[in-house]
């Protein structure tokens, strides 16, 4: 039997329900060091990495390497129902190919998933230019979508020494959030050459979800490239990361 334990099912459940907006089906690959899961959205505009290792659960017990293909949908749900300080623990009934969600608080729940066929072939490691990074509160980058989302469907991020931008523009109006340095929502800065790129907003949206609002959002951005969001789960190293590609603007 495989089994890992997590103190609370805060991790799980906001990953999860972050990626399943992008994401159908997924291939999460057990071993003795941690669960890892890589994966592309359909239309492959979004890349994910998800990443706890064995130290940050309360139990962990994976002798060799296993991959559960997992309906992430089927999942979500499920995750729905859990509250955030129930003890969670998934287990593995390799006999009869189920996926077991078990959530211990005033009392103990437990639901089965079925295990599916997922396409296991490697996501090679994307080698990109950064050029500009920072550190940003997540309810500020929320807020911004938001307001964004109001006037558009695509958002402009930017990276200047000066600070932080977005900036959404429209034939209904348009809107714009400006963290420069010293404002408490921005907490690091790096430029090494200022980096602009527009992207979708629901995907951003959707991407954001991983986060509370007093969480730390780390931006690697790049002129027209892919923009990189790292969260970071689980105080033993666990991680989040989205990558997305750009929306190219017309000339």
């Amino acid at each position: 039997m495989v089994t890992a334990k997590l103190p609370d099912c805060k991790i799980w459940k906001t990953s999860i329900s972050a990626i399943a907006s992008l994401i159908e089906e997924a291939a999460f690959k057990l071993t003795p060091e941690g669960i890892k899961m890589k994966a592309m959205d359909p239309s492959h505009v979004a890349l994910v990495d998800f990443e706890i290792p064995a130290s940050a659960f309360k139990e962990y017990d994976v002798k060799r390497s296993t991959t559960l293909g997992v309906d992430l949908a089927e999942m979500n749900k499920i995750m729905g129902r859990a509250r955030a300080e129930d003890e969670f623990t998934l287990e593995l009934d390799e006999e009869k190919n189920r996926l077991s969600l078990i959530f211990k608080g005033a009392s103990t729940r437990k639901f089965s998933l079925p295990l599916i066929e997922v396409d296991e072939s490697e996501l090679p490691e994307p080698k990109l230019q950064f050029t500009a990074n920072a550190d940003v509160v997540a309810g500020v980058i929320q807020d911004g979508l938001k307001d964004a989302e109001l006037v558009g469907d695509n958002v402009k991020f930017e990276l200047t020494e000066e600070g932080f931008f977005m900036h959404t523009e429209s034939d209904t109006g348009a809107a714009e959030l400006r963290l420069q340095r010293g404002d408490p929502g921005l907490l690091t800065l790096n430029v090494q050459r200022p980096a602009r790129a527009m992207f979708n907003i629901k995907y951003l949206i959707d991407m954001t979800k991983a986060a509370s609002s007093t969480d730390v959002i780390s931006i690697q951005l790049g002129t027209d490239l892919p923009i990189q969001l790292d969260f970071k789960i689980a105080e033993a190293g666990g991680k989040l990361r989205f990558l997305l590609a750009p929306r190219i603007e017309a000339e």
